[in-house]
């Protein structure tokens, strides 16, 4: 798939690699959603082809794409990679929500082979904030003392969530949205959608293409659009709390919790358009920058219910109290 917003970070790291000044270990991070994963497996490639390649605006990567380091990274059979993520667990189909130590001791069992056929060893690690204490520490030992011609790549949507020895050891590539014009003309291209459409699976998307496309292909961003209606409708009339409560506890609570979080930051956003000069003695500016610190309170209310979720305390209720919150902003 064509990211052409990730030209910059191909472009950087095209030209250490050609310049044989590569690093032995890069932390990728960023939002979900920008193609952290394709560019990683595309700097995980180029570090294995071959014959490297200069050319990277055209969305095909860093790599030729024919030798044979090439074609067998695309078979999934390349001798000289390693992708750990998250497996099942023991006698289930489901996966483990963390790495696990055992994992990387194999990984760094296997980086310590000779070579098969390309002139270094490549290890991806996705997501990296997913490694256990004791995974990370024995990561951390690898990042520390280097084993012959290795390179780690670490992709995170959370690096905060990595220790500051680990981050400091790797090269940081942290990757940002795009701008609005070149999302919007992508992911119309993309997905065939109208502008409005466009703009509006962006916004639930947070700015993330990728995301957008996901929610568009899933028919989501009606729900998305229920939300901001039912937002609209608690600001107006404080008695719309009851039924706008029935429909959204409806939806899937990580979802909503996030779009909850998406829509107070917007509106706390468009409170700074308010002509602050306005009124007498300025009452203007002071409802609007108490509206700002209670939008800013509710999108951090939004956020934390988020985390949540996965306790005991009764959702419906925080729900219910998010909403009364907001329906009057600026009445204290």
């Amino acid at each position: 798939m064509n990211l052409p917003w990730l030209d910059d970070a191909r472009r950087q790291f095209s030209q250490q690699l050609l310049a044989g000044r590569q690093p032995h270990a890069v932390l990728i991070s960023g939002p979900a959603g920008l193609g952290k994963l394709q560019l990683a497996q595309e700097m995980a490639v180029a570090l294995l082809c071959l014959n490297p390649s200069a050319e990277v605006g055209n969305g095909t990567g860093m790599a030729c794409g024919q030798c044979r380091s090439c074609t067998l990274f695309a078979g999934g059979a390349h001798p000289d990679f390693r992708f750990v993520s998250f497996i099942p667990k023991d006698r289930s189909e489901e996966l483990r929500t963390v790495i696990v130590i055992d994992q990387v001791r194999e990984l760094i069992s296997s980086m310590q082979l000779t070579n098969g056929l390309s002139p270094r060893k490549v290890a991806l690690i996705h997501p990296a904030e997913a490694m256990n204490r004791n995974a990370a520490n024995a990561i951390l030992k690898t990042l520390e003392e280097p084993v012959g011609e290795v390179v780690l790549l670490l992709v995170s949507n959370d690096a905060s969530r990595l220790s500051a020895t680990i981050r400091s050891r790797c090269q940081s590539l942290q990757l940002r949205p795009p701008a609005a014009t070149e999302a919007l003309h992508w992911l119309q291209q993309r997905a065939g959608v109208s502008r409005d459409e466009a703009v509006l699976a962006l916004q639930a998307a947070a700015s993330s293409p990728l995301q957008a496309v996901l929610l568009l292909q899933q028919g989501r961003v009606d729900e998305f659009r229920q939300v901001l209606e039912s937002l609209q409708q608690i600001s107006r009339d404080v008695e719309a709390v009851a039924p706008a409560y029935d429909q959204l506890i409806k939806l899937d609570p990580n979802e909503l919790w996030n779009w909850l979080a998406i829509a107070s930051a917007e509106k706390m956003r468009s409170c700074y358009g308010v002509d602050h000069g306005a009124g007498k003695n300025g009452s203007a500016g002071k409802v609007s920058a108490r509206a700002v610190r209670q939008y800013a309170d509710l999108h951090r209310l939004a956020n934390r219910n988020r985390r949540l979720l996965s306790t005991a305390l009764r959702k419906d209720l925080l729900l219910r109290d998010w909403l009364i919150q907001w329906a009057s902003p600026t009445s204290s």
